[in-house]
């Protein structure tokens, strides 16, 4: 894998003959109540923590994968449904020189706020004209068809299944846990795009049993992050997450009882 620009809202990398892109939708806080220990309380003992006036920082983020067959979209960040901090993926892609009008597919990770609102606008309705289909995991296409802003988006939303190559080189794999239908991409065989495996990377790195509390099957997100996490380390893999430190892409490597994370760095021409 090859860094080829690391900018204020985008971040670009090549992964063989696709083009993988980190698009900022902004950061925010959260009460850090929401790191939950085994017995499912909050935590009291948060050394490391990434932190800014007492709450925890939360990088959100979409991606593009872009190879010769078409230009996929993993996620579509907060828009204007969460906090009025994010919402900046249309100037991420803009930085990118990425147009609307670019992405053909487009992917979700599972139907949380900050991953699917920025697929509606209030003015032009649907943001990616050009995109017919809209792969959503087929275990949660329920949340997405009650979910009232994405009824101009249901038209084009074709369950997922694990397994499913969304174009050539991504293939989605099962995550569950953080939602029912969570999903991951393997780019290309090295780079995993893995959604909310890790929501605040300063301290579930190193100690991956802590949860979050928007889990909703705090044990089975445990155990989903475990097995990538050893996986990903094990395999040499590159990870991209919706919640990672910026430029959300990097590599994991065992340390100690648990794991650190190292980002990528400028652009260079080495390749990892």
């Amino acid at each position: 894998m090859r860094v080829k620009r690391i900018g204020r809202l985008s971040a670009e990398v090549q992964v063989g003959d696709l083009t993988v892109i980190a698009l900022s939708d902004g950061q925010t806080v959260m009460p850090s109540t929401h790191l939950c220990g085994m017995d499912g309380a909050p935590l009291a003992d948060l050394p490391g923590a990434d932190l800014v006036d007492g709450q925890l920082r939360l990088q959100v983020t979409a991606f593009v994968v872009s190879g010769p067959e078409g230009c996929l979209l993993i996620d579509s960040g907060a828009a204007d449904a969460w906090h009025p901090s994010l919402g900046l993926l249309p100037q991420a892609m803009a930085e990118a020189g990425i147009a609307a009008d670019d992405i053909t597919v487009v992917a979700l990770t599972h139907t949380h706020v900050d991953h699917i609102s920025g697929l509606t606008r209030s003015d032009t309705g649907f943001a990616f004209p050009q995109a017919d289909r809209v792969f959503v995991p087929e275990a949660e296409m329920g949340l997405f068809r009650a979910e009232p802003r994405m009824a101009r988006v249901l038209p084009r939303a074709v369950m997922m299944q694990p397994g499913e190559g969304i174009m050539p080189g991504v293939v989605a794999i099962a995550a569950p846990g953080h939602e029912v239908g969570h999903t991951a991409f393997l780019v290309g065989g090295s780079l995993l795009i893995w959604g909310d495996i890790i929501h605040h990377p300063a301290i579930q790195f190193a100690r991956p049993a802590v949860t979050w509390s928007y889990d909703t099957d705090p044990a089975q997100a445990r155990a989903t992050r475990a097995s990538l996490l050893a996986r990903a380390a094990a395999e040499g893999w590159f990870v991209a997450g919706a919640h990672l430190a910026w430029p959300c892409i990097g590599q994991v490597s065992v340390a100690g009882d648990g794991y650190a994370f190292h980002p990528v760095n400028a652009p260079s021409t080495a390749v990892y």
